[in-house]
């Protein structure tokens, strides 16, 4: 009866469809450049992050889905809006990780993971939603974690609330759409992909998205975590994705003894009571996290294919469907806590539904916690290469080649069309003065500026110097690349000198965007697989101290 109840629940669900959402929102900061400066700094980021707008920062109350999915309720999330910005700018959405504090979520600025938005406001100068998630903000009840239905119905609907907001708070949008997440964010982020894609076409349509080490493949690689009898780095997620589940269906049990033993049955109230971490939920529950299952249910778990809670799981897999726009998943192979292959079965399943660009990104043999940065940073440049900040505006140059490669007297001329009022001409590249459209004195190499308008609309274009002679001295002191042109894999071979030494790989599409940014680089041979590129000409550069070579490709 449980079963078939369950049956006919996953199939009753909808999602509110009344228009209005906005229920209040309240600028609650305004961060300053310095204080961007500040956080960038303290979290490592500088590295590869700098601000260049100022950021309103608001809390937005809003109509959602409940937890049951039969009606209404209210929920809390983010807004991060660029100032002095009239330009359209791309939406994006950044889901975040597991929480059991209530409060600290990104409406309240608390935790780490805001800040990630924050950043993404800043630097790129996008409109970016947080969703706190149903049961954690000012959300009431008991947070359904891990719940699809619930995590795409909360982070939609306030998407749709920061388009309610446009007039209201003062911004523009274009068409894009963008979607990322770590951890739990990740399945939040695959899970509205799916929605959208599946249910919401017609309303939106993604960009790109980039979910990071998430568990896509809930019922099979995940579930070990329940049927072996091994230690877990978490042992948390087991009863909050149980107790989380029971909010979202409301038919696993009638009483908490039904699933955990004593006494567990009584204890795991007062710690998911909405103020304790999860580390502090850790250190209170065996390592191995099966020990605290009712024996019997464990064993029915483990010989039944179609449990109760088995079907639970398997209708919050998001590792089967076809996806049409751009994924990539971003995981690290010492991943304690997610494991890894939820990518890997993610990929190969959407590719054999007959995907095309999809691809799982192996960022390095890292934990849980140590790779998140490397998929923020890898995440970002994956959104390059398609985010559309210009409003119109092209830019186009003429080089001078240098006379040689130990001569200073090349030359770059930009062109803009399609601005509107004053120009702002940032050089990227150290050394450069700002404020000009042309450079001169200039040594053979790679050089980068930012060009905006008056409505802070911005275009970052790559201009390449090249030398008249020293042909030779340059292709003796070259890498190269194979094949090319090239339809899956590209193979670059470095100088050993340079591998060596280390040295930082880029990749450029035609409008000078960073499309692929592998740092502190020192293999000899790199294999790069751009399966994902779309057709066309692309620049590769390799840099190291004072070595800066650049080689074009062709994608067929």
């Amino acid at each position: 009866m449980k079963k078939l109840l369950l049956f006919i629940f996953i199939l009753s669900y909808q999602f509110v469809s009344a228009q209005n959402r906005v229920v209040q929102y309240q600028l609650i900061h305004h961060y300053t450049i310095a204080e961007i400066n500040s956080i960038l700094g303290a979290t490592g980021a500088s590295t590869f992050f700098s601000p260049s707008f100022e950021v309103d920062y608001y809390r937005v109350i809003y109509n959602t889905s409940n937890a049951l999915g039969n009606g209404s309720t209210t929920a809390s999330g983010a807004l991060a809006v660029p100032t002095g910005v009239s330009c359209p700018m791309p939406l994006f959405s950044y889901q975040h990780g597991t929480q059991t504090i209530k409060t600290s979520v990104p409406s309240n600025r608390a935790g780490d993971e805001f800040k990630v938005g924050l950043i993404a406001c800043s630097s790129k100068g996008a409109i970016v939603c947080m969703p706190d998630y149903l049961g954690l903000g000012s959300s009431s009840g008991f947070h359904p974690y891990i719940n699809a239905r619930t995590e795409a119905s909360a982070t939609i609907d306030l998407l749709r609330s920061a388009k309610e907001l446009t007039d209201s708070i003062g911004f523009n949008l274009n068409q894009q759409l963008f979607l990322f997440g770590y951890s739990q964010g990740a399945h939040a982020t695959m899970a509205t992909f799916k929605e959208i894609e599946t249910n919401l076409s017609s309303e939106f349509t993604v960009t790109a998205c980039a979910p990071m080490s998430g568990p896509y493949n809930v019922s099979g690689i995940q579930a070990e975590t329940i049927v072996k009898d091994t230690s877990y780095a978490t042992p948390a997620y087991l009863p909050y994705v149980i107790m989380g589940q029971q909010a979202a269906y409301g038919n696993l049990y009638n009483n908490l003894s039904d699933i955990f033993i004593h006494p567990y049955d009584s204890l795991l109230p007062l710690y998911f009571n909405g103020i304790r971490s999860t580390g502090y939920i850790n250190n209170r529950l065996p390592d191995t996290p099966n020990l605290i299952l009712d024996p019997v249910l464990l064993d029915d778990f483990k010989n039944d294919p179609n449990h109760f809670f088995r079907n639970i799981l398997r209708d919050n897999d998001l590792h089967n469907w076809r996806p049409t726009a751009p994924l990539h998943m971003y995981y690290c192979t010492q991943d304690e806590q997610v494991f890894y292959q939820n990518s890997l079965i993610a990929r190969d399943t959407m590719h054999a539904l007959g995907a095309t660009h999809v691809n799982a990104i192996n960022v390095g043999a890292f934990t849980h916690s140590g790779c998140a940065q490397l998929c923020f940073v890898q995440g970002f440049f994956f959104f390059n290469s398609f985010a559309d900040f210009s409003g119109g505006i092209t830019v186009t140059d003429s080089t001078t080649a240098a006379t040689s490669s130990g001569l200073n007297d090349g030359q770059i001329q930009i062109f803009t069309n399609n601005a509107v009022g004053n120009l702002n001409y940032n050089w990227l590249s150290t050394g450069l003065a700002d404020s000009t459209s042309l450079q001169t004195q200039l040594a053979a190499g790679s050089y980068q500026i930012s060009v905006s308008d008056s409505r802070g609309c911005y275009v970052i274009h790559n201009s390449t110097v090249g030398t008249a002679s020293s042909i030779h001295e340059e292709e003796a002191e070259s890498f190269s690349i194979g094949p090319n042109p090239m339809q899956s894999f590209l193979e670059v071979q470095i100088p050993q000198h340079i591998a060596e030494k280390s040295y930082h790989l880029t990749v450029t599409d035609p409008l000078g965007r960073i499309i692929v940014f592998l740092p502190n680089q020192n293999n000899a041979i790199l294999q790069l697989d751009l399966t994902t590129l779309n057709v066309g000409q692309y620049q590769l550069g390799i840099e190291s101290g004072r070595y800066r070579k650049y080689k074009g490709f062709q994608k067929i």
